[in-house]
């Protein structure tokens, strides 16, 4: 393992520390430091500054990669495995817990409720609403996932690579991201109602390394760090979006609901790797990658 990637790794690792410490010393969620969360997702950039800083590596990234024929992987692999999977598990325990606003008062309309801030709406209002929060979202919560994309797959997994397979790379990157995340669940940075630190500090990690197979996937297919970008995003918004139109979803089975979109997620990671990587391999071990020669190898895998 080379010096720049403990560097890095270590740099992340003390400040999200550093950060989970801060909330979950002054309240956990309810902390009024608890807006820092949104600080983490820089923390991966930062790291690559920093060793950049100190001459360890470079930033193989070529900015001008957009692969659109990819996009639609992008927005909803991880959005609809999870889906299929959690809300397959929901229905098999009883009736979808659908918010009730979402019926139709006797007068036609939608009364939303004051904390969604839509206001009383007719079903085109409804639609457009949804489609409008849905875009919105996607946009917003991509461009920070691109902030942790510079760090992980941006940098961490192509420097990986070029010691080793690019399945064992996109294995180990997976593992370093879920790692990363367990300080952020026992501080409360990432809470989910109802479950209690140590559960989401557990649960979390696991998902995370699945949605890391695939989005390690897509970067060895692609090397377009806006592709890895919007599937992170899609997994952080899209991916939990029905859900945010029912109502709390507390019962025991709440943590199989979740562990059967994980699993479903690992699944689809696993079959992506194994039989969509055939002709991947090891980034050259120079200094800076070459963008044409890297395009081409991914020009011939389709």
């Amino acid at each position: 393992m080379s010096r720049a990637i403990v560097v890095f790794v270590g740099i992340v690792y003390v400040l999200s520390i550093a950060l989970s410490l801060l909330v979950g010393l002054t309240g956990g969620h309810q902390s009024p430091a608890a807006t820092v969360a949104f600080a983490a997702m820089f923390v991966p950039t930062l790291g690559v500054v920093l060793v950049r800083a100190m001459k360890q590596a470079d930033l193989p990234v070529d900015w001008s990669r957009f692969p659109v024929a990819f996009l639609p992987l992008a927005l909803l692999m991880i959005p609809a495995t999870l889906h299929a999977a959690m809300l397959s598990v929901m229905a098999s325990v009883g009736p979808l817990p659908w918010a009730t606003w979402l019926s139709a008062e006797p007068d036609g309309l939608y009364h939303t409720p004051d904390s969604q801030g839509w206001g009383v709406l007719t079903p085109q209002g409804l639609v457009v609403r949804m489609v409008f929060n849905a875009v919105v979202g996607i946009v917003a919560v991509s461009a920070l996932a691109l902030f942790e994309e510079i760090g992980w797959r941006g940098w961490l997994l192509p420097h990986l690579m070029r010691r080793m397979s690019p399945r064992r790379a996109i294995v180990i990157t997976a593992i370093v991201w879920a790692l990363w995340h367990v300080p952020f669940g026992l501080s409360g940075i990432h809470h989910i109602e109802g479950m209690s630190p140590w559960r989401v500090a557990l649960l979390i990690p696991f998902g995370t390394v699945a949605a890391g197979l695939v989005i390690g996937w897509l970067w060895v297919r692609t090397e377009s760090i806006w592709i890895v970008a919007i599937a992170h995003g899609a997994l952080n918004n899209w991916g939990q979006y029905a859900f945010k139109f029912m109502e709390d979803f507390t019962t025991p089975e709440e943590s199989l609901v979740l562990v059967a979109g994980f699993v479903a997620l690992y699944c689809l990671g696993a079959v992506l790797l194994a039989f969509s990587m055939s002709s991947a391999r090891t980034m050259p071990p120079n200094n800076r990658l070459q963008p044409t020669a890297a395009g081409a190898i991914m020009s011939r895998r389709g």
